[in-house]
């Protein structure tokens, strides 16, 4: 409370009196025609804004004097312009940008708490732009298909889950805005696809181990960024309605996606509002049969709503509200057919679907967010206050099965609410010719998350965990050195009530085979002190290399260890949390017309956090060490004029030390590692008015697992067969406010099953992927 009566006493108490004037303007391409999403920022204060759909800006609310206005976006020169803001008028400035590949190390990132620039960030890091993001949506099936093409990141599962979709072969935490949508303590593997793309600005994805947003990302941080305001005018309305369906069988595969979005400026308000609706129908494989609807995205109802306001208080203080609500739930009217795993496919067949709709019932997000610059000397702060209130329903299953209690099976949910509050302070330095900034501050979270049956029984308790944690982060520039060190100090603290575990029989059966066991309840305490520390020269254009070392805390999935305890005390149960250590080394280059990047990473654990499945089909956490490693490599470039190529090629492997003797002898399942992966795409533009894209996606075989005595392989040890897919997406301008698109996923129709039907080595999730689909649009901005 104490902290929100500060924010009101600062929004209360100052104001400034003067005189105020702004600047606008258009930008536009060499063809005259107007470029939107550019990034147009003052340089003195750092406050800016993206340009609307005509290429249209508005600063408004400027104090009398001299600016620099910086015109910056991927693909296009960077321009800067000296602007004097006089009282009570509002200067124009038009600028033309020409195409470059050159400027790729302009984009501004800000999934390490402050604005930065790629060539300020000593490690991996992919952004993927609006326009890309628009671009890859037209042949998703979700939001995890947009980070596909994300080098270091594994294939989707073309599922509602996740599991497997890990980066650099380990879990990442998926935020959105900075809020945590993951939950560690029982990872339900629902984390990815808590969003709609339409809601979207771009998605920031930090590599390697960090601590930086705390527990749970040990293989990096995928950040969703949401729209912001960024309208010229008072209003202005954008409406996309689309259709979907399959090519090779249409009949009951066609469904449809609208949404309409609002924003505006009024005077020192600016706002976006979003509404989404998608209705998807059947999905089927490459010979036109029906894909088994177990956690399928065919036939489900997707809503989104989404809504932003910004306010500047004073030319120094700005304060944001960001609400998002996205639901995706599956009615189906098909039931697996379960085939054989290496023979025949589980399909879908009609029939009744017991239990409730799956899916993601509801994902609640809101954040208020405060800005003050030179709150005391130059000193930035930064408070974010925050929610979120997440539920998802697993399919029904027989193994819940409870003859006592009358029951022939059960679904199981995961629900989880967190609350947390981060207070950022930033202080810039300079002595002599090296200058820099200290970010510091604390991070506070509670998070509430339990399992249970839709029934009513309990899995996992509600496990309440309060993190408390002050972190340091020092950013040098020197010349053209570039080095950055930080310190985190984790302090965490589980509350878990008493509880019963949950009785389990096999079908038929009146005595338990598990479950059943009372446990007492109790609480576990974390303290770790986490580091980073990388280095990065950017002298030469044609090189510029760099190294990082960082680490990551996280907690071994709690939840199941609980779920299956059968120790008397909670205490007793091993679920000592993971320190992964990230070492990485990498360069990015420019060359004429090209730019190159690559990376070499290592990160170890000295515990382990792998699933290994008994010989009763339970689940039970390795705890052994880990090794994971790879490299990564990409490249893009401008063929010709308005013809641009890239490809990157993306290789993971990881092995766990199983005697503990510092012999890493054992591979990892493919729940953890993908095989490797190749993306490359080639693209054209015509007269700004027309564009096309096809990109091929290569997904490798790992056979790293002998079969069981029976000829059977246990979960996560499955043989995976290579796979070829072409994507095709293309847009015509039919006039300057209307512009149709067509995408085609699958455009040779690849008869494949996805990873996670090959390694997962189960009857009833050998499920085939998509056959070939395809995506129209229309869409109208006024």
């Amino acid at each position: 409370m104490k902290y929100l009566t500060f924010i009101l006493f600062f929004i209360s108490s100052i104001a400034i009196y003067g005189q105020e004037g702004g600047i606008q303007g258009k930008v536009v391409d060499n063809t005259n025609e107007g470029i939107p999403y550019i990034s147009v920022v003052i340089k003195e204060n750092n406050k800016g804004v993206t340009t609307a759909n005509d290429g249209t800006y508005r600063l408004e609310n400027l104090q009398n004097g001299l600016y620099t206005l910086k015109f910056s976006a991927i693909g296009f020169t960077t321009i800067t312009k000296k602007v004097e803001v006089k009282n009570n008028t509002t200067t124009e400035i038009n600028v033309v940008l020409e195409e470059s590949m050159e400027q790729l190390n302009e984009v501004v990132i800000t999934s390490n708490r402050t604005r930065e620039t790629l060539d300020e960030v000593p490690s991996s890091v992919s952004v993927i732009t609006s326009k890309q993001v628009e671009n890859l949506a037209q042949t998703s099936n979700s939001v995890a298909d947009v980070l596909t093409e994300v080098p270091g990141m594994s294939l989707s599962s073309n599922q509602t889950s996740s599991t497997g979709q890990t980066l650099r072969g380990r879990r990442m935490l998926v935020l959105i805005d900075g809020i945590p949508q993951s939950t560690p303590l029982r990872s339900g593997g629902r984390d990815v696809n808590t969003i709609d793309p339409s809601t979207l600005e771009r998605v920031e994805v930090i590599k390697g181990a960090t601590a930086i947003y705390g527990n749970g990302a040990d293989g990096g941080i995928v950040n969703y960024i949401t729209k912001k305001p960024h309208a010229s005018k008072k209003l202005e309305s954008t409406t996309y309605v689309g259709a979907e369906g399959a090519l090779v069988d249409i009949n009951n595969t066609v469904g449809a996606k609208v949404t309409q979005t609002f924003s505006g400026q009024l005077n020192k308000l600016g706002y976006v509002a979003s509404g989404s609706f998608r209705q998807t129908g059947i999905y089927k494989d490459a010979n036109g049969e029906v894909i088994s609807p177990f956690y399928g995205l065919g036939e489900t109802s997707q809503y989104s709503l989404f809504g932003k306001l910004n306010y500047q208080i004073t030319e120094k203080q700005r304060v944001e509200l960001m609400y998002n609500y996205f639901s995706s739930n599956q009615d189906t009217d098909y039931v697996p057919q379960v085939g054989v795993y290496g023979e025949t496919p589980t399909i879908g067949v009609l029939g009744e679907d017991l239990g409730q709709d799956q899916g993601n019932r509801y994902n609640h997000n809101a954040q208020l967010t405060y800005d003050y610059d030179d709150i005391f000397g130059k000193t930035d702060f930064r408070l974010n206050l925050y929610m979120q209130d997440f539920k998802t329903v697993y399919g029904y299953t027989d193994s819940f099965y409870d003859p006592n209690l009358g029951y022939d099976g059960g679904q199981s949910s995961i629900l989880s609410a967190k609350k947390g509050a981060r207070f950022n302070l930033k202080t810039p330095y300079t002595f002599g010719e090296v200058t820099g900034n200290i970010l510091y501050g604390v991070d506070v979270l509670n998070d509430k998350t339990e399992q249970e049956l839709v029934d009513g029984r309990d899995w996992v308790p509600q496990m309440d965990m309060t993190n408390f944690a002050p972190y340091a982060q020092l950013k040098t520039l020197y010349k053209n050195f570039v080095l950055k060190a930080g310190i985190r100090f984790e302090n965490i603290n589980i509350e878990i009530p008493d509880y019963t575990t949950l009785t389990r029989y096999n079908v038929g059966e009146t005595t338990p085979n598990s479950g059943g066991d009372a446990i007492t309840g109790g609480e576990l305490d974390y303290n770790a002190t986490t580091f980073n520390a990388g280095l990065r020269y950017n002298k030469w254009s044609i090189f510029k290399p760099f190294i990082s070392f960082s680490q990551s805390f996280s907690i071994a999935d709690l939840g199941r260890t609980l779920r299956s305890a059968t120790e008397n005390t909670v205490n007793e149960i091993n679920s000592e949390a993971v320190i992964a250590n990230n070492y990485e080394i990498g360069f990015n280059s420019h060359l004429g017309r090209t730019n190159l990047s690559g990376a070499y990473f290592i990160s170890t654990s000295d515990l382990g956090s792998t699933y290994s499945e008994t010989a009763s089909g339970a689940f039970e956490i390795l705890r052994q060490p880990e090794k994971v490693y790879g490299f990564e490599v990409s490249m893009d470039t401008e063929l010709a004029r308005n013809v641009n190529f890239g490809t990157s090629v993306s290789y993971t492997e990881g092995k766990i030390d199983s005697q503990d003797s510092g012999d890493y002898d054992t591979y990892m399942g493919g729940d953890r590692i993908p095989p490797v992966k190749i993306v490359s795409y080639v693209s054209y533009k015509w007269n700004n008015k027309f564009d096309a894209r096809l990109s091929y996606i290569y997904s490798g075989d790992r056979n790293r697992f002998e079969p069981n005595d029976n000829g059977s392989y246990t979960y996560g040890k499955g043989p995976v067969d290579s796979f070829n897919i072409l994507n095709l997406t293309t847009n015509y301008q039919l006039t300057p406010s209307t512009k149709v698109g067509l995408g085609i996923k699958n455009l040779l129709n690849e008869d494949y099953y996805n990873p996670i039907s090959q390694w997962n080595a189960r009857d009833s999730n050998y499920i085939k992927a998509n056959g070939t689909q395809f995506n129209v649009s229309l869409t109208v901005n006024l």
